[in-house]
């Protein structure tokens, strides 16, 4: 999915991503893999963000996140 789906003046919707779907939301010009692996270390890297995913039940190898850990990663990251 490419940034050039939603235009400027609308909100990317907070719903259920993949890691990679939302990786290359945040780094659209990255290869899929690559785009995901740099999602995984902001993560890693923002203890405070990792530890408010894990609240939600979030786990390492989870290839998928639900609706408020999509909406964390927006309040943490900023919205893509």
């Amino acid at each position: 999915m490419s940034r050039s789906n939603y235009p400027e003046d609308e909100k990317i919707p907070v719903k259920s991503y993949g890691f990679t779907e939302l990786g290359l939301l945040y780094n659209p010009d990255l290869q899929p893999a690559s785009a995901a692996q740099l999602l995984k270390r902001w993560i890693n890297h923002n203890t405070q963000l990792a530890a408010a995913l894990v609240e939600t039940g979030w786990c390492k190898g989870q290839r998928k996140f639900t609706p408020l850990q999509t909406g964390l990663i927006f309040r943490f990251l900023g919205e893509p």
